[in-house]
Order: C-alpha cells, then sequence, then structure tokens
C-alpha cells in the first residue's frame, strides 16, 4: 500500500502555491474591474480638462465681441504727432480738421538779482517769504543764518509747496556784478497766474520777494481750428472739438502751418476682433474633434461623451439662429461674412464683412453685444459649463469622488485579500498536519501486518 507522498513539511502539499493561486483567483476579476474603472475616470477627467481649457480660450476671445464699448470706438489720423495728440471718446463725430498750434501755455518765472557773496550770502535777522498764485499760497520762514542755498533748498522742500521751483545759479555776471542768484519757476500754467512773492521781516528779503524781476508772464495756450481760435489755461484742449482731446506740445513754426487730424469710427478694430475669434473657434473645433474622434485605430478619449456632444450641438444652434433684436438685414454671423464648413470651422469672407461694416456698422453692437446678441449668449453658454459650479466643474467634482472611491474599493479588497489569504493558510495547514497524520497511521499498520504471522510468506 503506498503513502500520500505530495513532498512537503507533512503531506507533501505545496502550500502556498496553492494558497497563492486561489487569492489571485480571487483578486484578479476584482483588481482588473478597478483597474479598467480607474483609467476610464481618469482619461475622462484628462479629457474634460482640456476641453474647459479649449471653452476658456474660446470664450476670451468672445468677451471683447460681448463688449458694446468695442464697438463704439473711434479712431485718430495724425498728419504728424510732433505739435500735438488726439484722443476721441465713443460718441465723437467723424470729421477732418487742420489744426494750428500757435501758443504753448506756460507759468511764469522770476529771478533775483546777483548776490556778490554767493550761494552762502545771508538776509540780516531774517523774516517769511509768501509765495501766493490766485489763491493758493505758502510760507516759508527765513532764519537769519539761512544762506542762499539754504533758503533755495527749504522752499523746494515745503510740504505745502505746490507753486514753484526755485534754482541757484552761481557764477553768473550781470554788470557790474558777479555771484548767484535765485530762479523762481512757477509751476502754475495759464493767463492770470503770475506767481507772487512778498515778505515780512528783514528788509534785505525784499530781493527775494518785491525786487524780483519777472522774466515770462503766465500765459494761455492758443490753437487754430480750421482758422476758429480757441485758448486753454493749460495745454490740453477738452471739447473744443466736441468729445475730442487734444494734447499740444509744440508750436507750429511759420504762422499758418497746420497738422490734419481726421476722426473717423473704428471698424478696423471690431475686424480684428472678429478675425481673432473666428481663429479661436477653429481652434476650439480642432480640440472637439479630437476629443471625440470615433476613428477605431485612434479613438478620442471622450467619444461619446454627452457634456461633449451637448456643448457642441448648443454652440452650433446658436450660431445658426439669427439674433432678433436686430432690427436691419445683418441680423446673423452668415449675413456679415462667418459660415461654417463642412468640418465644422468657421470661414470669414473678409470682403463681405468689410461691405457689412461699410453699410451698417451700427447694427454691428446688437448683433454681438447686445443682450440677445451672439457674443453675449456664446459668453454665457461657455460660463455655464466652466465656471466654479458649471456642468464640467460639477463632472469633475463627481468624478474625483469616483476616483475616492476607487480608492476606498482598492483597501477593501486588499483587506479581503489579506484575510482570505489567512484563511486559506490556516485551512490548507490544518489538511497538512491530518495528511501527515493520516500518513503515520498508515506506517503503523503496515508494520504491524507486515509483523503478523504468515503475512510476509504470502508475498511473492
Amino acid at each position: 500500500m503506498g503513502l500520500i507522498s505530495i513532498g512537503g513539511l507533512g503531506s507533501g502539499l505545496d502550500v502556498t502555491s496553492i494558497v497563492d493561486a486561489l487569492v489571485n483567483a480571487e483578486r484578479a476579476p476584482k483588481e482588473n474591474s478597478l483597474n479598467r474603472f480607474e483609467a476610464d475616470v481618469s482619461v475622462t477627467l484628462t479629457g474634460l480638462g482640456g476641453l474647459k481649457a479649449s471653452l476658456n480660450e474660446l470664450s476670451s476671445s468672445v468677451l471683447s465681441l460681448s463688449l458694446d464699448s468695442n464697438f463704439s470706438k473711434r479712431s485718430t489720423t495724425l498728419s504728424s504727432t510732433d505739435h500735438f495728440t488726439a484722443t476721441a471718446s465713443s460718441t465723437a463725430s467723424a470729421g477732418d480738421y487742420d489744426i494750428e498750434v500757435v501758443t504753448l501755455a506756460q507759468a511764469s518765472a522770476h529771478k533775483s538779482k546777483v548776490f556778490t557773496a554767493g550761494s552762502t550770502a545771508t538776509f540780516g535777522t531774517g523774516g517769511t517769504l509768501t509765495f501766493t498764485v490766485g489763491s493758493e499760497t505758502f510760507n516759508i520762514n527765513v532764519s537769519a543764518s539761512d544762506s542762499l542755498a539754504d533758503i533755495r533748498d527749504n522752499i523746494n522742500a515745503a510740504s505745502d509747496n505746490e507753486l514753484v521751483s526755485v534754482n541757484l545759479f552761481n557764477d553768473v555776471t550781470e554788470i557790474p556784478d558777479t555771484g548767484s542768484l535765485l530762479i523762481f519757476d512757477s509751476k502754475t500754467l495759464g493767463l492770470g497766474n503770475n506767481l507772487v512773492v512778498t515778505f515780512s521781516g528783514d528788509a534785505s528779503l525784499a530781493d527775494l520777494s518785491t525786487g524780483l524781476t519777472k522774466t515770462q508772464d503766465a500765459g494761455d495756450s492758443t490753437i487754430l481750428i480750421d482758422d476758429i481760435s480757441a485758448t486753454s489755461s493749460d495745454n490740453i484742449f477738452t471739447n473744443v472739438i466736441q468729445d475730442i482731446t487734444l494734447n499740444i506740445k509744440k508750436v507750429h513754426g511759420t504762422p499758418g502751418d497746420t497738422d490734419s487730424l481726421s476722426v473717423a469710427i473704428d471698424s478696423a478694430s471690431t475686424k480684428t476682433l472678429i478675425s481673432a475669434f473666428v481663429e479661436a473657434f477653429n481652434a476650439y473645433t480642432d480640440v472637439v474633434k479630437s476629443l471625440g474622434a470615433a476613428d477605431t485605430s485612434a479613438p478620442g478619449i471622450l467619444i461619446g461623451d454627452a457634456t461633449l456632444r451637448q456643448v457642441s450641438s448648443q454652440i452650433r444652434m446658436l450660431f445658426s439662429t439669427p439674433v432678433s433684436s436686430v432690427t436691419g438685414s445683418f441680423n446673423s454671423l452668415s449675413s456679415i461674412g462667418i459660415t461654417t464648413t463642412q468640418d465644422g470651422k468657421l470661414e470669414l469672407d473678409s470682403d463681405l464683412l468689410d461691405d457689412a461694416i461699410s453699410s451698417d456698422f451700427d447694427q454691428f453692437d446688437e448683433l454681438f453685444s447686445s443682450d440677445e446678441g451672439f457674443a453675449t449668449k456664446l459668453r454665457d453658454l461657455v460660463t455655464d459649463y466652466t465656471n466654479s459650479s458649471g456642468i464640467i466643474s460639477s463632472r469633475v467634482t463627481s468624478l474625483n469622488s469616483q476616483l475616492d472611491r476607487i480608492a476606498d474599493d482598492r483597501l477593501n479588497l486588499n483587506m479581503k485579500i489579506e484575510s482570505l489569504q489567512l484563511r486559506l493558510t490556516n485551512q490548507f495547514a490544518t489538511m497538512d498536519a491530518l495528511v501527515a497524520q493520516f500518513n503515520s497511521t498508515q506506517n503503523f499498520l503496515t508494520q504491524q501486518f507486515e509483523n503478523l504471522p504468515g503475512y510476509g510468506s504470502n508475498k511473492k
């Protein structure tokens, strides 16, 4: 009678291999299922991230088209910017003008006498200097030890001095004297705004106040617009031409010389915005086509995805819907030269767009930026998908929750597998011990039978 001999500690059974095989058979299908689920979720998250990024780019391009201020711009064209610059508000009328800068606005200027003692000259017992332009005034105290240089520094450093800038000139000769003097440059432009300096205290301070020599009167700026004269207390002319601001900076050298200013509706910037939108939309279309590609050899990672189908469908519908609030003939994208090609992209007919702009540009803000406008609705539609509480964000939150649950399921599976492995190991260990015991009993019985009289003589 043969032994149950499988090899091993007691029974010869390879318990470890058997347990591993059973455990792996239990683990594999569940682990593979979790891996597939996790891969699907991760791929969808990646695809939704790409879709959201593409929609955000599209939203950025359409934002400018949804602002009515971008359809009311005015362009200004100058024959030269040497003498003045110009800006026009959105309500400025188109027109052409010839402008001559006759005078620039200026502030008054004064100088003191020459002090032969130079920059160290002092003024007796001192006193107070008072500076006045119109209703504005400030004071400077002068001590007996204050030099000409100190007085210059104290005036310029005064916290309430918004009226004058003082400079010190040295080695100046005004026959018969040579020495230092102060130059007082008022900061206030305009006719009637001459700087006035008075003093109290030592009489020598008159040389820095009432005794100053005026070297320049304050004066207004003057321009001629188509031979119509206008003045300003500074070098800015606001609304001399209604809704246009002129900043003059240089007098024309020869009387009668002019520079031309042309004000027009800025349709070029609108065309640029529209062209940029078409490019952005076509880039978005490329992303969507890639994400939803049905090519079996290289399928898109969002093929068949409901969100991708939904947003694509809604945008296509928006493109084909006229704007009801537009009263003119240009009430749709196709009417101004934007059409959809067979591959889903936009195509811009520049000539047709130019014709629409020149024919009825006033309707463009209604077509794009009104409450019913195409750009406004597209911006709002994209926002519904991309903002923090939007459709894509909600799906991303849900998918991330699924990843968390997958991680929990992995932990639970590992715990179950560890428990199964322990249970099987114990069971096989028990079985191994029983088999070993059975083998031992068999050996004993065999020996007993062999020792019986006549048992061995029957063997052949």
